[in-house]
């Protein structure tokens, strides 16, 4: 008997380290998993957003030469106004789906709740001259707004390939309170200043 009880006592520890090793893996390849994908969505969501800077950026260009140029065919002119501008708001709607992405993902501070809400006013100019039949106001790269689109657009890209600092998601009323603020119109008055402060 003695002999049949130290085998089980051996089988049993050896069994029961193989199914705690088993668990403490499968735990540790779940988080990392899980890591893996929140930084994947990161990685996509600031290609997306890359994507959408130099689709604003063409829009304001093509813009710029359709208004300097004023064709001489009014149809040609207006079939192409229309057409940068359904490019524009394209970029514009899509801005603010990633701003209520962020919002949702990740907890905002007060400073990037400011930097989202100046970008997102930063992203309505093009939108604003093409319906104002005017050319965008940055006739250089210098020109203090598309230099605040320039910062803004660079920490905007900081912030999505940065993993947030608690890797937890805020709750419900926490990313409805972020995405309000981030879309609310005091921004239009300060985002200039905003711009501005982040270097």
């Amino acid at each position: 008997m003695s002999i049949l009880a130290s085998v089980g006592v051996s089988l049993l520890t050896v069994l029961s380290t193989l199914v705690g090793g088993w668990l403490v893996s499968t735990r540790i390849a779940d988080h990392w998993d899980q890591i893996k994908s929140r930084r994947d969505g990161n990685l996509a969501a600031a290609r997306d957003f890359q994507v959408l800077y130099g689709e604003l950026i063409a829009t304001w260009k093509t813009w710029n030469n359709l208004v300097g140029a004023r064709a001489s065919a009014a149809a040609a002119l207006e079939s192409a106004r229309w057409d940068c501008l359904q490019r524009a708001t394209a970029a514009e709607g899509a801005i603010e789906a990633l701003v209520a992405k962020l919002a949702a993902d990740r907890p905002l501070t007060d400073a990037q709740i400011d930097q989202l809400g100046a970008l997102r006013q930063a992203f309505k100019i093009v939108r604003r001259a093409i319906g104002s039949d005017k050319p965008v106001p940055w006739s250089s790269s210098s020109s203090e707004p598309y230099l605040a689109l320039k910062k803004l657009s660079a920490a905007t890209s900081v912030l999505l390939t940065t993993p947030s600092g608690t890797g937890e998601r805020p709750d419900s009323a926490r990313a409805v309170r972020a995405f309000l603020r981030i879309t609310d119109n005091r921004h239009e008055r300060n985002w200039l200043t905003t711009a501005a402060a982040l270097g």
